[in-house]
């Protein structure tokens, strides 16, 4: 990422929020959504963010498939890619476009020989 990018963050609450028309701050962009299925969710130094899973099917909002797919192998290089995991919080998003390129991502990672697991 870089430093001086936007920062992403997600808001969880109703549509009818009357927070929704604030404004960013400045560097600020704000996307706001249902709650989040608290397996969705991870904490990272006492902050919490967008698990993994969610965050690879976040990303084929804004990526091509070439982007995104990069996006896969670094989480596999990592160790935290989990199919099993990013097919269950798949299931569990609002339905979107976006979500045909991350079946045809998991698809291709399952034939390149992805396990489930880490």
């Amino acid at each position: 990422m870089q430093p001086d990018a936007p920062k992403h963050i997600y808001v969880a609450g109703a549509p009818d929020d009357p927070r929704s028309a604030e404004e960013a701050p400045s560097g600020i962009v704000i996307h706001r959504g249902p709650p989040l299925h608290p397996d969705d969710v991870a904490v990272v130094e006492g902050i919490p963010t967008t698990s993994v899973s969610r965050t690879l099917i976040d990303l084929a909002e804004v990526c091509g498939a070439e982007e995104l797919y990069g996006y896969f192998l670094a989480a596999r290089e990592r160790g935290l890619l989990d199919l099993d995991e990013l097919t269950a919080a798949r299931g569990r998003v609002e339905w979107r476009p976006s979500l045909a390129l991350v079946d045809e991502m998991i698809a291709r990672f399952r034939s390149e020989g992805q396990p489930g697991g880490h």
